[in-house]
């Protein structure tokens, strides 16, 4: 058996989308003290195109290049916080287009860099072909939410450090559990003026402590340098367990407008490095041989029509 194929990568936004989703009275406090350092000037009825690139590459050598477009429209709420309403339009991977179901063409996103507005995951169920460019744009819009809403300054230099730390899960149906855990690490590293840009790093880092109880104790043994953060425990279809332990980062850099705000563009580097064993018991007590991995995500996320960031 590979030690690949289970593993759920198309979840990388749901720690910050959880953490940001907890943070919802706090975003109505901060808007209602007015707009802070970052802050997104929204205009009703403001249309956009993005264009998001996903460059995959694993152990395996399964690597692929995804290209996803996306359009929308900024909305006002009856509470009179702005919002995105996003729909992807098109999906395509290495050259060959998706054909999209119905559901995933009806399907809307929603998202907003203003701080009054709770970010969420929506329901993937009927749009599971765009999980991977709703995650990860919700993983962006979530980076600058939280820098936002902690009042990070815009001079180049200023850095915060979130912790988070706490399990977030995706287990269900055959995986028996899924979880990771981050803190943030959130950085302005650069503020040019006659540019009109600012530039936000976020990186998304183990915690020190760690990441909760391993499911096994052979699963928190340290795969890497630090604790390890992300597990994953998943039946097969022929009764056995793959098992899974690694230490998950993520380096995101975010271009804004100093005009109004908006996202200019935007990178990811995602990297899991880890190791895997396939199991004859749940309790993952009568395991074969461990099987090193390494999965990396590079995202570009750019307006239609652009060439470089």
């Amino acid at each position: 058996m590979g030690p690949i194929r289970f593993f759920k990568l198309e979840f990388a936004a749901l720690a910050a989308g959880l953490l940001l989703a907890g943070c919802a009275a706090g975003g109505k406090n901060m808007a209602a003290r007015g707009p802070g350092p970052i802050h997104r000037s929204y205009t009703e009825g403001e249309v956009f195109k993005y264009r998001l690139t996903l460059e995959y590459s694993e152990t395996a050598g399964k690597d692929s290049v995804t290209i996803s477009d996306g359009e929308g429209a900024v909305k006002k709420g009856a509470d009179g916080v702005f919002y995105e309403e996003w729909k992807w339009t098109g999906t395509s991977r290495d050259g060959s287009a998706a054909v999209l179901t119905a559901d995933a063409l009806s399907s809307r996103q929603f998202l907003s860099l203003d701080p009054g507005y709770k970010l969420s995951i929506p329901d993937l169920s009927k749009a599971y072909q765009l999980i991977e460019p709703i995650t990860d744009t919700l993983t962006f819009y979530a980076d600058v939410q939280l820098a936002a809403r902690k009042g990070l300054l815009l001079k180049a230099g200023e850095q915060l450090y979130v912790e988070h730390g706490r399990p977030n899960s995706w287990a269900g149906g055959p995986t028996l559990k899924g979880y990771d855990c981050i803190d943030f690490d959130l950085t302005v590293t650069e503020v040019d003026r006659k540019a009109g840009t600012a530039t936000l790093k976020a990186l998304h880092v183990p915690p020190a402590h760690g990441c909760a109880e391993a499911p096994a104790p052979w699963l928190g043994v340290p795969v890497a340098a630090t604790a390890n953060n992300w597990y994953q425990v998943r039946r097969q279809p022929d009764g056995t367990y793959a098992a899974g332990a690694a230490k998950e980062i993520f380096d995101d850099v975010i271009r804004l407008s100093l005009a109004d705000g908006r996202i200019l563009s935007a990178t990811q580097y995602n990297e899991l490095t880890g190791e895997s064993r396939a199991c004859r018991d749940e309790q993952l007590t009568d395991c074969g041989a461990p099987e090193k991995f390494k999965i990396v995500r590079k995202l570009s996320l750019l307006p239609s029509g652009a060439d470089n960031i």
